[in-house]
C-alpha cells in the first residue's frame, strides 16, 4: 500500500501536478502552504488612528471623563490600567474620534475578571451619542461559568442591527486581551488576541456627536469587572497585522515568554510540517483560508520539521469539525512533544498508524479519545511502556464539535504542562523529562483546522 500522503490547496489545481513529481519520496510529502489575504482595508494612514491609554480618570484623549462609580488605576507588573468594580464603576468619555466615519475599528486592551453568575453580561465599551440608541457600537463580554467569557458585539444602525455572540470561542478570565470590532463597506467582524471570530452583514450608518462608555453601558447598566489600559479607535478598517498586541509574556498562565522562537499562521508557503497518514488515498492535509486543514480517514500525524529542545510553550488554536462532512466526527484533539528515536537523529516515517510510534520517548496528550469518551496523558518511552498517568471521562474534558480550543504546552524545569482553553489538563513533574524532540498533530478519523502555531523560549522567572 502506498501510504504518502496528498497535500491539495484549493485554490490552485497545478499543485497536483506538482505532487506527482514528488510520488518518489516513498509513502510522504511536506505540506505547501500558500499566502491567502484579508478583504479589508490595508491602507497605512496611522494618523486615522487616536490612541487612549487610561492611565487617569479625569480626561482621556483631551476629552472630559465623567465618571461613576469609584475607577481607579492600578499599577500592574505589565502596565497601569483602569479598574473597574463590576457593580457601579465606569467612565464616559465626552467626544469620539469616529463621528462621521464611513468605516472604523475599535480596538481595546483589557482583563476581565470572574464575577460569575451574578454578573454574567457585562458591557465594557459603547459607542452612541447620548439619548439615541438607534446608532450604537458595543463590545461586550459574556460570562459562561467561573472562570471563562467570550466576546458580543453589537452594531445597531436605524432599524438594522447586527450581533455576533461568540459562544464557541470562550477564553479564560484573568488574562490580558486584545479585542477588535471592524466595519467596511456592509461587512462588520470582531477578533479577539488578531483573530477573526464572526462577522456579519450590516448598513451601517455612522454615528456623529458620539460619547465612548467605558466600563459599562451609556446608561450606566450591565458593569464590567476587570481592567481596562488601552483604547484605540480608528477612522478605517485595519487588517489584523495592524493591530495592537497584548505581549506574549501578560497572556501566559504563570509564565514569561523570553524570545518567539517558530512562528506559522499557516499562510505563506514554507516547509515546516510534514505528514504521515494511515490511509492517505483518502486522507488529505491543505491549506484552505489561512488554516491547516487535517482530513483524514484513519490515523495521522504532522509533524513539525524543526527540533525544539529547552524551557518552551508551545501554543496554537484548534477546531474539530462537526458540520457532516465526511470525516467529521468529535474525537481525538491529540498531540505528540519532545518526540524523539532512541535509534536516529530525526524521526523515522512511520505511516500514521498509532501502534507505530510506540518506541519513540514522548509526551502524548489525547483530547476525546474513542469516540470522545476519555481524555489521557501518556509518557512513552523507546522501551515501549507508555502508562496513563491521567485520565478524565467526565463531559467536562471531552470535545465540543466546532468549538474554538487554545492550546498550550511547557515543558519547564523538570515538569511538563497541558493547558486547554487556559485550563490545566495535565501536569507532570518529571525527574527524567524529556528536553528536546519534535512536536507533531495528532489525530485519527477527524477532521481538524489547526492555526497560529507559536514555540517561545521560556523565562527562568515566572
Amino acid at each position: 500500500m502506498n501510504h504518502r500522503t496528498t497535500f491539495l490547496d484549493s485554490t490552485d489545481l497545478r499543485l497536483v501536478k506538482t505532487l506527482k513529481r514528488f510520488a518518489t519520496l516513498n509513502r510522504i510529502c511536506a505540506v505547501l502552504l500558500f499566502l491567502s489575504t484579508h478583504s479589508f482595508s490595508q491602507s497605512k494612514d496611522d494618523s486615522a488612528s487616536v490612541v487612549w491609554t487610561l492611565d487617569n480618570t479625569s480626561s482621556i484623549g483631551g476629552y472630559p471623563v465623567t465618571v461613576a462609580g469609584s475607577p481607579f488605576v492600578k499599577p500592574f507588573d505589565e502596565w497601569n490600567a483602569v479598574v473597574f468594580d463590576g457593580i457601579d464603576d465606569g467612565l464616559i468619555v465626552q467626544g469620539c474620534p469616529l463621528n462621521k466615519s464611513s468605516e472604523f475599528t475599535i480596538e481595546i486592551i483589557f482583563k476581565p475578571d470572574s464575577s460569575f453568575p451574578t454578573n454574567a453580561e457585562q458591557r465594557f465599551l459603547h459607542v452612541q451619542k447620548p439619548n439615541m440608541e438607534s446608532r450604537r457600537m458595543l463590545i461586550e463580554l459574556r460570562l459562561s461559568g467561573p472562570n471563562r467569557w467570550f466576546v458580543d458585539t453589537h452594531i445597531r444602525a436605524d432599524s438594522a442591527r447586527l450581533t455576533c455572540l461568540a459562544e464557541k470561542f470562550p477564553h479564560p478570565v484573568d488574562e490580558w486581551y486584545h479585542a477588535a470590532l471592524v466595519y467596511r463597506n456592509g461587512k462588520a467582524a470582531h477578533f479577539v488576541n488578531g483573530q477573526e471570530e464572526m462577522s456579519g452583514s450590516i448598513d451601517y450608518i455612522p454615528v456623529d456627536s458620539a460619547s465612548v462608555a467605558l466600563g459599562m453601558r451609556m446608561n450606566q447598566k450591565s458593569f464590567f469587572k476587570g481592567a481596562i489600559r488601552t483604547v484605540r479607535l480608528t477612522r478605517r478598517a485595519l487588517v489584523p497585522s495592524e493591530f495592537l498586541t497584548v505581549p506574549a509574556s501578560t497572556a501566559s498562565p504563570g509564565y514569561r515568554t523570553k524570545q518567539l522562537l517558530f512562528s506559522d499562521d499557516f499562510q505563506q508557503k514554507n516547509n515546516n510540517w510534514v505528514a504521515e497518514c494511515e490511509e492517505p488515498s483518502t486522507s488529505a492535509v491543505l491549506v484552505r483560508d489561512g488554516k491547516l486543514d487535517i482530513s483524514v480517514s484513519a490515523g495521522a500525524t504532522v509533524w513539525f520539521t524543526k527540533k525544539l529542545s529547552g524551557n518552551i510553550m508551545i501554543t496554537y488554536d484548534a477546531v474539530v469539525k462537526d458540520e457532516g462532512g465526511i470525516y467529521d466526527r468529535v474525537s481525538d484533539l491529540n498531540a505528540f512533544w519532545m518526540a524523539t528515536d532512541a535509534k536516529k537523529d530525526s524521526l523515522r516515517v512511520r505511516f500514521g498508524k498509532f501502534s507505530a510510534y510506540d518506541n519513540l520517548n514522548l509526551y502524548y496528550a489525547g483530547i476525546g479519545g474513542h469516540d470522545n469518551t476519555t481524555t489521557r496523558f501518556r509518557k512513552y518511552s523507546s522501551s515501549g511502556e507508555n502508562p496513563v498517568l491521567k485520565e478524565y471521562l467526565d463531559k467536562e474534558h471531552l470535545l465540543k464539535g466546532n468549538m474554538h480550543y487554545s492550546v498550550m504546552i511547557v515543558v519547564c524545569d523538570g515538569r511538563t504542562q497541558f493547558f486547554l482553553n487556559g485550563e490545566l489538563f495535565f501536569d507532570y513533574a518529571d525527574t527524567q523529562l524529556y528536553r528536546e524532540g519534535y512536536f507533531g498533530f495528532r489525530t485519527t478519523k477527524s477532521h481538524q483546522l489547526m492555526d497560529n502555531f507559536k514555540v517561545y523560549q521560556l523565562s527562568n522567572e515566572k
